[in-house]
């Protein structure tokens, strides 16, 4: 971008002294009216009743009332006169130039547009002519690799623009400089009368380097904005290649930029498109079982490359791992697909690559990374069910079969002595303890009464899952969702029950099965993938047959997401189709509502084969939130995957005592931090079972990315 014609009007011109008339109490029109009320009373008044009087006596009388009358008026109308005088004020512009290693790329400028920006910038072409004027002959040798950091040494040494005088004439310059965040320059510029000749600009942008690791436009400007002055910043200028890859997005501090009324001017020294090849980000799940099949999805983006072929790789802790060939060309955003099998238990650093290919403007962007923790530990599963049905029977033979498992199983009105058999899953009653349900990673709950399971076993279940726990509601004909309305379950619930309808309409069953739909989200959703590819899955889906039965609710909880959904016109409500598979966040955990009870109809014609992968991802996605903790009784997450030095580390979680109770006299929490040669280290401990957050991470300059 350039400034072909600057013309910024940032001072107030001087004007002469005008005079203007208010009246801050009442209307000069009510006050008007008031007046000739009183005046024509006063006169007509002295004519009835002073006939005795002199005629020189009763006009003078008369005078003299309507004056008081006149002067009463006018306090009530409250006349002020006041005096405006405009001088011209000098205003700061603040000027952010970046100093990020990027702005020493040198650009391919083949586009037309571009060449005439840089000859603009450089002087080699007039200001005035725009991006319409021809070029010397000697433009394209001389421009077409300027690196960014040169054409900004140029724009401050070009007499013809001008452009750091003409600003410094309107307003007054506070440069800053940008990487990770704003600092002053170490010498201010030399300036005569608070003018910026261009032989003080061309000296002070020569003193300057670009030696900054990170680019942050979007905290850079928050911070120069929200910094305390005498006066109100008339503009803010950023001259920048553009490139932004930690803090906050440019567009959030915009925003406080239009809140405080500052225009923002943005001058930019790179290119339209530069060829470039690079690998934007690497999406990882943060937890994966050792021995099942991991998806890693990577968005590689090109732009005004040739169409041709290339290969993305993933690479594992260094070792290839998959590889996947893309065709690319123009500007095109991907998203790429890998698949793995992690085999031991352990931190891997995931590493997507493409090739540096030959003129490309970012050398070291063509690699991203991520981590991922492989586990080998069994999660615990906590079964409670009111009576034997189909369906529990059918999931509890999964579950008991499932190598990744370690299930517990509570029949509240089962055959006495179920746990007394060798192996059994079977609990011989309820839990009472906190500790049975704190251990547990996922929680299904059938079609259980509400009084079976207590108000204080509904606290706490409710608690475990604001932690990190994932409950399943699995819901009947008798009692979920319906009776846990007004219950401490309740807010859990993705979906609103239906308390209005008959208990007998409720437990209605279709006298044919049909079939439930996919959601968008649905298909997209690990939860219900039955294929990595999605067209795969969608037919897996549609071959599933039908079902006789779903739960009536009155609609999806705001901020739940509805996966599956009943298509039948007559389940339709005013929200729409009736949701048969909702998910929503419950603080730290997640709660899954599963509205029908038939399931196992899934096995017919197809076997076990998808009805464990359907359980399977349900209950894997929902315990990762436990398992990523080192300790049950300590839950702790970081607020990114990745930093680089100097960046701010959030890490927050629950901790608990021993048995997993809160202890009232250990309600605050203590962190200190510190560390040296590449070293991170921090001491927390929350004993209250309420959520903490430690802010501590200092590291060494030489140490490298976490």
């Amino acid at each position: 971008m350039s400034f072909p014609s600057p013309s910024f009007d940032f001072a107030l011109a001087a004007t002469a002294p005008q005079w203007t008339l208010g009246f801050e109490g009442i209307s000069p029109g009510l006050a008007a009216g008031l007046f000739l009320v009183l005046a024509v009373g006063c006169v007509w008044a002295y004519a009835r009743w002073s006939s005795g009087v002199g005629m020189g006596r009763r006009v003078a009388m008369v005078m003299l009332r309507v004056l008081a009358a006149l002067v009463l008026c006018l306090l009530l109308a409250r006349p002020v006169l006041r005096l405006s005088l405009k001088e011209r004020v000098r205003q700061p512009l603040l000027v952010l130039v970046d100093s990020s290693e990027s702005m020493q790329f040198p650009d391919q400028r083949q586009q037309r547009e571009d060449l005439q920006r840089a000859a603009i910038a450089t002087g080699m072409a007039s200001p005035e002519g725009g991006l319409g004027q021809s070029l010397p002959p000697s433009a394209a040798a001389e421009l077409g690799e300027v690196s960014r950091w040169d054409l900004l040494q140029k724009l401050a040494a070009n007499d013809r623009l001008a452009l750091w005088q003409r600003l410094s004439e309107q307003a007054d310059l506070q440069f800053y400089q940008f990487g990770r965040s704003a600092f002053a320059p170490a010498q201010a510029p030399v300036m005569d009368d608070g003018r910026l000749g261009t032989r003080e600009a061309s000296a002070f942008f020569s003193r300057m380097k670009p030696q900054e690791q990170a680019t942050a436009i979007g905290e850079s400007l928050r911070q120069v904005l929200q910094e305390p002055r005498a006066q109100a910043p008339v503009g803010v200028l950023l001259l920048t290649d553009g490139g932004n890859n930690t803090g906050t997005s440019a567009i959030e501090a915009s925003q406080i930029a239009l809140e405080q009324k500052v225009p923002l001017f943005i001058y930019g020294l790179g290119v339209t498109s530069p060829l470039d090849l690079l690998v934007k980000e690497v999406h990882a799940q943060k937890l994966a079982f050792a021995g099942e099949r991991t998806e890693v999805k990577a968005h590689v983006l090109s732009q005004s490359l040739p169409e041709q072929r290339v290969v993305a790789v993933l690479k594992a802790n260094g070792e290839t791992v998959d590889e996947q060939e893309l065709t690319l060309g123009g500007d095109r955003d991907l998203e790429v697909v890998f698949h793995f099998i992690p085999r031991t238990a352990g931190e891997l650093k995931l590493e997507v690559s493409v090739p540096l290919l030959p003129g490309e403007a970012g050398k070291g962007n063509n690699v991203a990374a991520n981590t991922m923790r492989v586990t080998d530990t069994k999660f615990q599963v906590l079964l409670i069910e009111q009576e034997p049905r189909w369906d529990f029977r059918y999931l509890l033979d999964y579950l008991q079969r499932d190598p990744r498992l370690e299930v517990k199983c509570v029949m509240i009105d089962g055959e006495p002595g179920l746990e007394q058999a060798p192996g059994s899953p079977f609990l011989p009653k309820l839990p009472e303890d906190r500790e049975t349900f704190f251990k547990s990673h996922v929680i299904i709950l059938g079609d259980v009464n509400p009084e079976s399971l207590g108000q204080q076993r509904m606290e706490i279940m409710a608690e475990w899952v604001e932690a990190g726990g994932g409950i399943i509601f699995l819901t009947g004909s008798n009692h979920n969702p319906r009776s846990y309305v007004g219950t401490p379950l309740e807010p859990l619930l993705p979906v609103v029950p239906d308390t209005v309808s008959p208990r007998e309409w409720v437990r209605q069953r279709a006298p044919e099965p049909f079939k439930l739909e996919l959601t968008r989200p649905g298909r997209e959703s690990a939860y219900l993938q039955m294929d990595p590819n999605p067209e795969v899955s969608q037919e897996i889906w549609s071959r599933f047959p039908g079902v006789r039965w779903t739960a009536p609710v009155s609609r999806v909880k705001t901020g739940a997401e509805v996966l599956l959904v009943d298509t039948r016109p007559d389940r339709e409500g005013r929200y729409g189709q009736l949701p048969v598979f909702a998910m929503q966040g419950y603080g730290a955990g997640r709660s899954v509502y599963f509205g029908t009870d038939e399931t196992y109809r899934w096995r017919s014609r197809t076997g076990e084969r998808y009805y464990s992968v359907l359980w399977g991802q349900i209950m894997q996605t929902l315990s990762l939130q436990l398992l990523e903790g080192a300790s049950p009784l300590t839950q702790l997450k970081s607020d990114r995957k990745q930093y680089v030095v100097g960046d701010r580390v959030v890490i927050s979680g629950n901790a608990y005592t021993e048995g997993f109770s809160v202890d009232p006299a250990l309600s605050g929490w203590d962190a200190e931090g510190g560390g040296g040669g590449g070293a991170a280290a921090f001491s927390c401990m929350r004993r209250s079972g309420m959520p903490f957050a430690v802010i501590s991470l200092r590291r060494s300059p030489d140490s490298t990315p976490m």
